[in-house]
């Protein structure tokens, strides 16, 4: 599992040491790497908005397991409703 594949994830700024997202109000992040990378998988899931409504005909997508996002789930790219 590489962390360019992290791209876009919620949890993604714990690969950058130091980030912090709002200066003053979060902590900066002090580990070197999230800690779902070593374990992940890259995986294909529909991405799917929080909103939408079935029937869920996009295409899937190459994602790691862990991969979250805020307004979407991953959910198995045979599911349709």
């Amino acid at each position: 599992m590489n962390k360019k594949h992290c791209d876009g994830c919620y949890n993604d700024r714990y690969n950058h040491k130091g980030m912090c997202e709002r200066p003053g109000i979060d902590a900066p992040v002090t580990s070197d790497e999230c800690w779902h990378l070593k374990t992940a998988k890259l995986v294909m899931r529909k991405q799917v908005s929080i909103s939408q409504t079935p029937p869920l005909a996009q295409k899937p997508i190459k994602v790691p397991s862990c991969y979250s996002m805020q307004g979407y789930i991953f959910v198995d790219p045979k599911r349709t409703y």
